[in-house]
């Protein structure tokens, strides 16, 4: 019999007892889990609000599209080599660090708007500085919640996670769209870097000292553990299958998201409020999704299910992008959000619970790696659209997506099977050891 009396055995009795609520038992999950709410919150404003300004300054498809290219591209660079960096300190101080730098993107932002000197430009440099946090922000993030639970948890943790993510996917952009049309731009950067910098101060009072249970000592040690986490992610089919279907999804189907704010304007005659309801309902299909992945993980494996909700993702955003009614293409969103849902829940539930302890972060990392294959994407996306359209280009980067996802299920042999296929053993010495 376990005595719940110290922190370690608190965390493991919190991970043995209770339902998908029992994470928030740990003050410091609570106290991560309502940061990242108001975390998520801010990015989906920021990309609503940021890419009507830039509509509105450039009035072109190519330079809205290109906003994402710039959020996105620092993620392959860190995903390569920010593993040394996120194993050398605590992931409190790190987290904490990494949020002030949106507090101070949108307080600039907010600035130069009041000034009335805002450029194109500022945009620019503000979604790369983002971009940049977020990239080494969120495998720390996602490494600190089994330290926090226990890894028997890590699932309902990340399930809790997931919907706190949905609820503010779906109030995110709603609440952009009110705030521009209420508020103007000015208005929607203000309450964009209040809601950033309540995020800052709820992680200021976390208590943890988590950390990498055994940093990289020296740069050659550092390189060296990259290159174990991408030969360790290689041997792992199950982390690899999320790997390959990331970088899909990250490539061909995500970049939809920063030609919203022309397919609100240009195809379907909406304003800002009607951008706003575009980018709910897929947030409102991430809920109603929720409880049906949880259902599902009873049933089928999660890599099965990961697969299958991405592939229906696509299947949604394609027919969004055929879609010329208003109300048709809300209700499209929704369906797609509940094929969202699968993907964010499960890609980082089976790369943490599938990797071993000592390779969490450099896993995660490569995850976000594979996220960092976004910006080719998105560079792509606006090209397309500024040749061919959004609609079209959407439509044919969304099918090439859901093509290579249904790839991966049925030729990368262990990934979707109900019986794990464990990866080969690990030889030579402790990863990283010098």
């Amino acid at each position: 019999m376990t005595v719940c009396s110290q922190p370690s055995a608190k965390t493991a009795c919190a991970g043995r007892e209770g339902g998908v609520f029992s994470p928030l038992r740990n003050r410091d999950f609570r106290r991560l889990l309502f940061a990242d709410g108001l975390w998520w919150l801010a990015m989906w404003m920021e990309m609503l609000v940021v890419g009507w300004l830039a509509l509105s300054i450039t009035d072109s498809a190519w330079w809205v599209a290109l906003l994402g290219f710039y959020r996105s591209i620092p993620l392959p660079l860190v995903g390569l080599f920010g593993t040394p960096l996120v194993e050398r300190f605590r992931r409190r101080h790190l987290i904490v660090a990494l949020q002030a730098v949106g507090v101070v993107s949108a307080s600039t932002l907010a600035v130069l708007m009041w000034l009335d000197v805002i450029q194109y430009w500022h945009l620019a440099l503000a979604a790369l500085a983002n971009g940049s946090a977020w990239a080494l922000d969120w495998p720390v993030r996602r490494s600190l919640v089994p330290d926090l639970v226990g890894k028997s948890r890590i699932v309902e943790a990340l399930t809790l996670e997931s919907g706190l993510q949905s609820v503010t996917r779906l109030l995110g952009p709603l609440l952009a769209g009110l705030c521009v049309h209420m508020l103007g731009i000015l208005g929607g950067l203000l309450i964009l870097a209040n809601t950033a910098l309540m995020a800052l101060l709820i992680l200021v009072g976390m208590e943890t000292n988590s950390r990498s249970p055994d940093p990289a000592k020296g740069m050659r040690s550092s390189l060296r553990r990259t290159g174990e986490g991408l030969r360790y992610v290689y041997g792992h089919r199950r982390i690899f299958g999320v790997i390959l279907i990331t970088v899909a999804m990250n490539a061909w189907a995500f970049p939809f998201q920063s030609l919203l704010p022309v397919f609100a304007r240009d195809v379907l005659s909406q304003g800002p409020l009607g951008l706003g309801l575009l980018g709910s309902a897929h947030g409102l299909g991430a809920l109603v999704g929720m409880p049906i992945v949880h259902w599902g993980r009873k049933r089928w494996s999660h890599p099965r299910i990961f697969g299958w909700a991405s592939v229906f993702a696509c299947l949604g955003l394609v027919a969004f992008a055929l879609s010329e009614s208003f109300y048709l293409s809300l209700a499209i969103l929704v369906f797609a959000g509940v094929g969202q849902a699968g993907f964010s829940i499960m890609q980082s539930s089976i790369t943490l619970v599938e990797a071993d302890d000592d390779m969490r972060a450099r896993s995660m990392s490569i995850v976000v790696l594979a996220i960092g294959m976004g910006p080719f994407g998105r560079l792509h996306a606006a090209a397309m659209a500024a040749a061919w359209g959004a609609p079209l280009a959407t439509a044919v980067m969304a099918l090439g997506a859901g093509v290579a996802t249904l790839a991966v299920i049925l030729f990368l042999r262990g990934f979707a099977s109900s019986k794990r296929v464990r990866p080969p053993p690990r030889s030579g010495p402790k990863p990283g050891a010098r």
